[in-house]
């Protein structure tokens, strides 16, 4: 007993120390990587201020993320807190891939599972807090549960719990519950074994929806919460097919491997080398693919292709691999050299991250110009519009945001018909886009890439239009990075007086 305790101590040790190397320091020297982040943190911000999920702002996510979000900010209200809470998902994800592998390999192969995964999330465009890093703890707790829910009721109880609170906070986690329900109902047992198994997994999943229901019962926005939560992204989720989705996160992959070749191409090259062949999860084969297959229809569902959204399959895929890692002999060696090239890879380019750290004392902010813009440029009650980059909502309370948290989503092609369904109940006035952007601001905060260059997927004229009376008082240049090797340049606007 002590010698299994003293090897999950040194493990776990390895992990948070890792992760610490790794990430932490790289992701708090980069203030944006994507717009996601920022609103996620401004929906927190409204939970702190006493209000609940879509009370006062708007974001279409299901109202836990905004709960979520609160945590980090309640301790300090800082970008950087936010960053190390998403480490800190990471680590209790690692030990929970960890504790999922030792029950069928060795300890040093499942550490070597973990380490490949905190390798893997260290990704340029993961290193943000996103939705599917905070919600990933309780997705595999509730797989874990899952895979012992023969041995005890009370682990499908908590599997249907941490679904649940997965779901709230993904809200496309809700295709894996029909898998799961639809393979509860098939699986060999008795009819009265399965009504029992059924009601209490959709029991236990149903009580944190009855508790927000309740909630927003008793503040009289009932409709507010099923619209918000449910119908708004069911809008969203049509604008694209099952087709649309599989050739989006096909692409994504593809890009992935070609421009970060070190980072993912031998993860890939290790799931086509153990794709044949038995595993060896034995009894329990079947709750994990319902799982991973489960998991997998759930992003294809979303149909957006963005590469975060993968983030949620990797554990599985990593348990894939790792339970067929010993049928696959005569490519034992050519795997474990795969993986620790991923590993490697992580360590290695992260020792240039730290020893800049070092050479400027640790001061990770320094290339936080947003920050700098807000306390240097901007003044206090200023009207700003931020068409990207809207972080600078967060850092300046004085700075009022729009009723859409989402800022950037004004200009995009698709807003209008996503919004309807809350112009509907009166949650936003059906002019709410036009009068947001015929409002006089003072700044306007944008980049190359949306205010000059244009995009397919936005009004450019109306852009264009709202900018014919400002003029550019800063720019910079290579400020943040989007689409694996393009960078965009953050642009601040002001209002031409003399017009």
């Amino acid at each position: 007993m002590k010698s299994i305790f003293d090897q999950r101590f040194f493990w776990f040790s390895t992990f948070f120390i890792f992760i610490v190397f790794t990430r932490i320091y790289s992701s708090l020297l980069i203030e944006v990587i994507s717009w996601d982040e920022a609103t996620y943190i401004l929906a927190g911000r409204e939970i702190l201020s006493g209000y609940l999920p879509y009370e006062t702002l708007y974001e279409m996510k299901p109202p836990l993320l905004y709960y979520i979000y609160s945590v980090p900010l309640f301790f300090n209200a800082s970008l950087e807190s936010v960053r190390i809470y998403g480490a800190f998902c990471i680590f209790v994800s690692s030990i929970l891939i960890y504790e999922t592998l030792i029950r069928f390999v060795a300890s040093k192969i499942a550490a070597l599972g973990s380490l490949a995964f905190i390798s893997l999330m260290n990704y340029y465009f993961w290193l943000e807090t996103s939705s599917e890093i905070v919600s990933l703890p309780f997705f595999l707790l509730s797989f874990i549960f899952f895979l012992d829910h023969k041995k005890s009721k009370i682990n499908l109880i908590l599997s249907g719990f941490f679904i649940s609170i997965s779901t709230l906070i993904r809200l496309n986690l809700g295709y894996l519950v029909i898998f799961v329900i639809i393979y509860l109902i098939f699986k060999k047992n008795g009819f009265k074994e399965k009504i029992y198994e059924l009601f209490l997994f959709c029991f236990s999943g149903l009580i944190p929806l009855i508790f927000f229901i309740l909630l927003y019962y008793d503040k009289g926005l009932l409709d507010l919460f099923f619209i918000g939560t449910f119908k708004v992204p069911l809008v969203y989720s049509s604008e694209n097919t099952l087709i649309d989705g599989f050739m989006n996160y096909s692409k994504t992959i593809a890009k992935l491997i070609i421009f970060n070749p070190l980072h993912f191409a031998p993860f890939f090259i290790c799931l086509i080398l153990c794709f044949k062949g038995k595993n060896i999860l034995c009894n329990n084969k079947n709750s994990f693919y319902i799982f991973l297959f489960g998991i997998i229809f759930s992003t294809i569902a979303t149909g957006q292709g963005f590469s975060h959204h993968l983030i949620l399959i990797v554990p599985f895929l990593i348990i894939f691999i790792l339970s067929r890692i010993f049928i696959q002999k005569k490519y034992l060696s050519f795997i474990y050299f795969f993986l620790i090239i991923i590993i490697l890879n992580s360590f290695i380019s992260s020792v240039a991250t730290n020893f800049e750290l070092i050479k400027h004392d640790f001061d990770y902010a320094k290339n936080h110009k947003i920050k700098e813009i807000s306390n240097l440029n901007i003044g206090k009650n200023s009207k700003v519009l931020a068409l990207d980059y809207h972080l600078i909502y967060f850092y300046e309370e004085n700075i009022k945001g729009l009723k859409l948290i989402h800022v950037p989503a004004l200009v995009r092609n698709t807003t209008k018909e996503r919004l309807y369904p809350l112009v509907k109940i009166n949650y936003f006035n059906p002019d709410f886009i036009s009068e947001s952007l015929n409002m006089d601001y003072d700044f306007i905060l944008c980049s190359t890439r949306i205010c000059i260059e244009g995009r397919p997927n936005l009004e450019n004229d109306k852009i264009k239009n709202l900018l014919k009376n400002y003029v550019i008082i800063k720019r910079i240049d290579n400020f943040s990075r989007w689409e694996h090797t393009k960078t965009g340049n953050l642009l601040l606007y002001k209002k031409n007086k003399s017009e």
